[in-house]
């Protein structure tokens, strides 16, 4: 096994560290990255075996707990160390742990080093992020091959010296083949003697005796034309018509009769509230109506979700900001952190000890509501009915999200193929964010996610941005 090389501490106050993990090769691992990064380990213990008075002892301002299923149900009564501002805790996984070593356990001990002393240099010794990219101009030293002529005369010169002997593909003027002269008087057509037109002159005898001139059934005379009367003698409104009164002589009136005093003459028929009767009646089924509620349907406006992609070395960031969230976030948390042993069940109690919401594991079906976590396991994806999202096994996690109501996380260790998903989401009106290379123990995705416009920031930072984007 290749023994990481020691990170040199310069100007820094040695760090106070306590290592709470069970007995065996992740613990002596972890002991040694922690000596390796700079750090007094003041105490290395068992959580199922030491008493939490005995930890605050030792005052440590660093706690590295190696997370195991045997020591998972001992951390709560460990809350008053974890949970303490002023100690930066730091969470890793055992089995991983147990197996890291060589290159993976150097690189393992400079981010370790990075966390405990809050920086960004995770770079090996003597190499820095300059030395990976080319450097603009040209090499000192280098000459040009011949001396550059002073003015474009030298050119002209050495051209014409040249000419004489420069190949010819043009066909010679020698080849072109000689035509004899053309008599142009050979050429002027004999005039013609072309008088006035005479329209008068047209023959139409041909066309008088021509059979469809002959055809008296084309000809249309006014006694030919149907009159519409005809046309409607024998239809059934012909026959309503002509069965009506004929109507009455028209009524005379004699003016001296007149009078605005009508409350002796005879009492006229009211006319039949037809149209007060019909508004009436609208008025009476209107107020009958109620608004239905939109999103009991299904079809109300669309709600997004936050998303959190993460992979080696990010259930870490993962537990700070789920601790930065609030109780009662008004959008689901979805989880997607990668596991070599795939035991999501397991990382949902972990997760659920630094979450103030209840954190759940997704299953097919399910329909993530707003303040709950779900830890969504690889297989699943979101697809949309109605208004709501729903989790299947058919479809991504990031392609039913609506846009402008959601927002994506890149944390340490997520696949790089997420990041033109994510960022097509970006453009059509997501947040999304990437945790900076500062503790950041695998950053490509998070690196490549920031350098296309992604915001950068601690994961706490993030958590601030998420808590902004969606107040309680």
């Amino acid at each position: 096994m290749t023994t990481p090389e020691p990170v040199v501490e310069v100007a820094l106050r040695r760090r106070r560290a306590v290592l709470l993990a069970q007995p065996g090769v992740a613990s002596d691992r972890l002991r040694d990255a922690l000596q390796h990064a700079g750090a007094d380990v003041v105490l290395v213990a068992d959580p199922s075996g030491i008493a939490v008075d005995a930890v605050i002892a030792a005052a440590p301002d660093s706690v590295l707990v190696a997370l195991d299923p045997a020591i998972e149900g001992h951390l709560e009564r460990f809350e008053a160390v974890l949970g303490d501002p002023s100690i930066a805790v730091i969470f890793d996984e055992a089995e991983l742990a147990a197996r890291r070593e060589g290159w993976d356990a150097a690189r393992w001990t400079r981010h370790l080093h990075a966390k405990l002393y809050g920086h960004d240099d995770v770079l090996p010794p003597g190499q820095t992020e300059a030395d990976d990219y080319p450097q603009p101009g040209m090499p000192a030293g280098l000459q040009q091959a011949q001396p550059v002529p002073e003015s474009i005369d030298e050119y002209v010169d050495e051209a014409g010296n040249h000419a004489e002997v420069l190949p010819i593909d043009a066909v010679g003027i020698g080849v072109l083949v000689e035509v004899d002269e053309v008599d142009i008087g050979l050429l002027d057509p004999e005039p013609a003697d072309i008088g006035p037109i005479d329209f008068n002159s047209f023959d139409t005898g041909d066309a008088a005796d021509s059979p469809r001139a002959r055809d008296d059934s084309a000809v249309t005379t006014p006694e030919a034309v149907m009159g519409l009367d005809e046309f409607l003698r024998d239809s059934d409104m012909a026959r309503e018509a002509a069965e009506l009164p004929v109507a009455a002589e028209p009524r005379t009136f004699n003016s001296n009769d007149w009078s605005l005093d009508d409350s002796g003459g005879a009492q006229a028929r009211p006319a039949t509230p037809v149209a007060q009767h019909d508004i009436e009646e609208l008025e009476r089924r209107i107020a009958g109506l109620s608004l239905a509620d939109t999103d009991s349907y299904g079809h109300g406006p669309q709600r997004g979700a936050v998303v959190l992609l993460a992979g080696l070395g990010g259930p870490d960031a993962v537990r700070q900001i789920l601790k930065g969230l609030p109780e009662g976030f008004p959008r689901p948390v979805l989880i997607l952190q990668r596991l070599d042993g795939g035991q999501y069940d397991k990382l949902v109690g972990q997760m659920a000890r630094a979450s103030a919401m209840p954190v759940l594991l997704a299953v097919t079906n399910m329909v993530p509501e707003a303040g709950n976590v779900y830890v969504v396991p690889p297989a699943l994806g979101l697809v949309r009915k109605a208004a709501e999202l729903v989790f299947s096994e058919s479809a991504g996690l990031l392609d039913a999200l609506p846009a402008n109501d959601s927002a994506v996380v890149v944390l340490s260790g997520a696949d790089l193929a997420f990041v033109d998903p994510v960022l097509r989401l970006a453009a059509a009106g997501a947040w999304v964010g990437g945790q900076s290379t500062e503790g950041c123990f695998e950053p490509a995705a998070a690196n490549d996610l920031v350098a296309r416009g992604g915001e950068a920031g601690l994961p706490v930072q993030l958590a601030e941005r998420l808590s902004e984007r969606w107040p309680v």
